[in-house]
């Protein structure tokens, strides 16, 4: 008899946040749709909306000049790829999720930059699956022709400076900088390989340094 997996789409984030932390939490999440997360920061969804509507219509040099010439595509739109294929078999699984901003270059092709509220430097390894899923998504997409990613980025804002306006008002300003990421479809198909085959296999073992693993561990123990 085929499994049944609660969740068959797997969020691009998941793979940054859930996968490189404990792959049982990340099974248990697909499986059973069992998760715990806390909830969204209010301050990144409002962030998010004003650097969508600022640059909405800019320049692919807005964001950086090392890009090649082109202009913003389109913000926020939700994707969806075609069922993920390993060792030629087709899985129930896809990939899916929303971008920040995609780009349009002269040439014909396509970059996605992702945009973060963190402290710059050395982030392009760990958000590397994420940009790749929708890379990924981009030329397997689930309706629609194939667009290849010439570029992945991440746009890092960090925190420089509050300062008092007037009234109750203050004002903070951001340092802005542009993090490429790497372009590399045959490693992500490696990768996403590796997390599908983990998720039609057993339950992988509890991570000893996973808080909800411990948690689960230890209550089960006291029987309550």
């Amino acid at each position: 008899m085929a499994r049944t997996f609660a969740k068959t789409r797997i969020s691009p984030s998941d793979l940054t946040f859930g996968w490189s932390g404990c792959k049982r939490c990340f099974w248990i999440r697909y499986a059973n749709g069992v998760s715990h997360q806390g909830p969204f920061p209010g301050i990144v969804t409002s962030l998010s909306a004003k650097q969508e509507g600022y640059y909405k219509d800019k320049h692919s040099h807005d964001f950086s000049p090392t890009l090649p010439s082109g202009t913003v595509h389109s913000t926020g739109k939700m994707l969806e790829s075609t069922p993920i294929v390993v060792n030629g078999e087709t899985t129930p699984f896809t990939l899916g999720g929303k971008y920040d901003f995609l780009l349009q270059y002269e040439k014909g092709t396509y970059g996605i930059i992702d945009t973060k509220v963190v402290s710059k430097g050395d982030k392009a390894d760990f958000y590397w699956p994420q940009l790749a899923a929708y890379d990924y998504i981009l030329s397997n997409p689930k309706s629609g022709g194939p667009r290849a990613c010439e570029t992945l980025g991440l746009l890092v804002w960090e925190i420089r400076t509050v300062a008092p306006g007037e009234g109750e008002e203050y004002h903070v300003t951001f340092n802005a900088a542009y993090e490429p990421v790497e372009v590399n479809p045959p490693k992500f198909e490696t990768f996403i390989g590796e997390v599908v085959s983990t998720l039609l296999g057993p339950l992988p073992d509890p991570l000893d340094k996973c808080s909800n693993c411990s948690y689960f561990t230890q209550r089960t123990q006291l029987g309550h």
